[in-house]
């Protein structure tokens, strides 16, 4: 074979594995991992980025890189919320404990409460409110336009009652949702924990959860 044949032979060769290991790479990148059933219906069914998002804590600004990073616990609620707030904190607070114990996850875990209610509650409110719970909680709130922007991202709506007759213009309810969201440290919506909850299945669902994020992050580079 002249040296012309065998250049245009090892030309094709090559065409040919970089066409394999790309394809081979789609179909890695492409597949559904199946997750482990005990955990199938704390999942979304496919990951969803976030995009950029500004929000305001008390000392510092959060938005989309305050989120990656970290396994980041996100629920929404305000201050005064008489019930529902207070109850789904102290729950999350006493999961964080348990997982604190866990040298491994401790140091990537942190908890985001969204206050709905900017008109009452300010960032530094927020930040003894949400620290009451755990330390690991940061208090954060914005202007309407960007609570309604990140809360559109989270598919999660939230109404402000009008106050009843005869009571003071900041004495009022807000209707918000309750679930618990995890967003995974490439900051991506990644699983929620619905009410009711217990302190116990969020630490053990959360180190499930995290397991399989870490086994499938694995494989879907194991092909290189």
């Amino acid at each position: 074979m002249s040296k012309s044949g065998k250049w245009k032979l090892a030309l094709l060769l090559a065409i040919a594995l970089t066409i394999t290991a790309f394809a081979a790479w789609k179909m890695s990148r492409d597949q559904v991992v199946r997750a482990p059933a005990d955990i199938e219906d704390y999942l979304f069914w496919q990951a969803r980025e976030l995009t950029e998002f500004k929000l305001s804590a008390a000392d510092k600004a959060v938005g989309l890189n305050g989120l990656k990073g970290k396994w980041s616990f996100i629920l929404f609620g305000y201050t005064y919320c008489p019930d529902v707030c207070p109850v789904t904190l102290s729950t999350l607070g006493r999961a964080f404990k348990i997982l604190e114990a866990n040298p491994d996850a401790a140091p990537e875990i942190q908890g985001i409460f969204i206050s709905v209610d900017p008109k009452r509650d300010t960032p530094q409110l927020l930040k003894e409110y949400a620290t009451y719970f755990n330390k690991k909680f940061t208090g954060v709130t914005g202007s309407t336009a960007e609570l309604d922007a990140f809360s559109r991202q989270m598919s999660v709506m939230y109404t402000i009652q009008a106050k009843e007759p005869g009571k003071a213009d900041d004495n009022y309810l807000v209707s918000h949702n309750s679930t618990i969201f995890v967003v995974d440290p490439q900051g991506r919506i990644y699983g929620r924990f619905p009410p009711p909850q217990t302190p116990e299945e969020i630490a053990e669902i959360f180190l499930k959860m995290r397991a399989f994020y870490n086994e499938t992050g694995k494989k879907r580079w194991g092909i290189f």
